[in-house]
């Protein structure tokens, strides 16, 4: 079950994209249904528009450079694709030269892996939300996030953080200066979307054979030889059922008590409608929190998949 699209969007024409663009996406699948509703969002996917009629995204396989055209035309896999333009907040938009120093930082990061064996977006903002699901599949892979949280700084990202760090940490002076201001708000109270779980695992399931990270907790309970990590489900009936008082203990251990937003080298901030996060976690930057940044303006719809 998907977010409801807005019918208000305007339509924008791809052709008056400009290079430092941000597109942000609502994907098909259950990993897409979870992002989004997991940020209380209408968008699951997160892209920055560069030269030569491409897009910079993290991907599965990595940051890649990837068509644009290709992507516009993907309505099997995309439901809707929204454009944002950067501004200062007092209507100015990129200029050339800082539009360069965006552009030269995505591409920079280009071939860094995507972090799907730690699960960390769905699990950390799962974990904020405190939302624990009903589905014992679903439990499994919610301890297995949190016993796999991300720390402030990792050599893998996912797709709104290369956004995010393609302007924070881009050479524009001084640093920072066109980092997109994050303003933590309440989540959305959408229901948990009917989610094909057995279809998740196989999706993710192969990407978890990593380890845990040291230094945490102890490992999922069974550790990891009741997983299927062949991508065949776990035997739930064998492993046992993971109850609401382990999650909220692994969550209260990752994030501490309470909603909260980790800031990047300090303490974790309480998410609540207010001020903008001075120094936000880019590792914890999600689709929404583009979205909803006072410093992206609504350029409008680029795609939207036909129906009916």
């Amino acid at each position: 079950m998907h977010l409801p699209s807005p019918a208000a969007t305007p339509r924008f024409g791809p052709a008056d994209l400009q290079p430092g663009d941000v597109l942000l996406m609502m994907g098909e699948g259950p990993l897409s249904d979870l992002i989004a509703w997991a940020s209380g969002s209408r968008y699951s996917h997160a892209a920055i528009v560069v030269d030569g009629g491409d897009l910079v995204e993290a991907s599965a396989s990595g940051v890649r450079r990837y068509r644009l055209a290709t992507r516009l035309a993907d309505q099997a896999n995309y439901h809707w694709i929204d454009a944002l333009r950067w501004h200062d907040g007092g209507g100015t938009a990129l200029a050339t030269a800082d539009a360069a120093c965006v552009l030269a930082r995505a591409t920079a990061l280009l071939g860094i892996a995507y972090p799907i064996d730690q699960l960390a977006l769905f699990g950390a903002i799962m974990a904020v939300r405190g939302r624990w699901p009903v589905h014992p599949l679903a439990r499994w892979l919610v301890r297995i996030a949190l016993d796999r949280a991300l720390p402030d700084h990792s050599d893998r990202m996912v797709c709104s953080e290369v956004v995010y760090r393609a302007y924070a940490e881009c050479a524009a002076v001084p640093t920072g200066r066109l980092a997109p201001a994050i303003v933590p708000g309440p989540r959305g109270s959408a229901p948990f979307p009917d989610v094909d779980w057995e279809a998740l695992w196989q999706e993710i399931g192969p990407a978890l054979r990593n380890p845990p990270r040291t230094g945490l907790r102890a490992a999922v309970p069974a550790a990891d030889a009741g997983i299927g990590f062949d991508g065949v489900p776990p035997d739930l009936e064998a492993v046992g059922m993971i109850d609401d008082a382990e999650l909220e203990a692994a969550r209260v251990a990752v994030l501490g008590q309470g909603a909260a937003l980790r800031v990047a080298g300090g303490p974790l901030q309480a998410v609540a409608a207010g001020p903008v996060l001075p120094r936000p976690n880019p590792r914890l930057v999600s689709p929404q929190d583009l979205a909803a940044s006072p410093s992206l303006g609504m350029l409008g719809r680029l795609m939207q998949r036909a129906t009916g």
